[in-house]
């Protein structure tokens, strides 16, 4: 099962008081629920809603995206794919 959820990026200009978001990017991704590892909420930048750092595996192994669904939307989705998941029969 694969749950879908809205990658962000900031593409950002200057630095410390200076700093300025110059555009927000957004991108569908499609994640395994069984591979993440931690969900974490992060403050975002100015005027902009918090997100979620979802990390998954370990060491070198180990990555994180940021993600606009909060932890309990994730949860969410979560949840109610695994009661709507059909598996295959094995004759078909």
């Amino acid at each position: 099962m694969l749950i879908k959820l809205t990658e962000i990026a900031f593409a950002t200009s200057g630095y410390g008081p200076t700093k300025n978001i110059d555009k927000v990017i957004t991108t569908p991704v499609w994640f395994n629920p069984t591979h993440i590892a931690k969900l974490e909420t992060k403050t975002a930048p100015s005027d902009h809603p918090d997100i979620t750092v979802i990390a998954w595996g370990v060491g070198r192994l180990g990555n994180h995206t940021d993600v606009l669904e909060t932890p309990e939307q994730i949860i969410e989705l979560i949840s109610s794919g695994l009661h709507h998941y059909e598996y295959p029969h094995p004759l078909h």
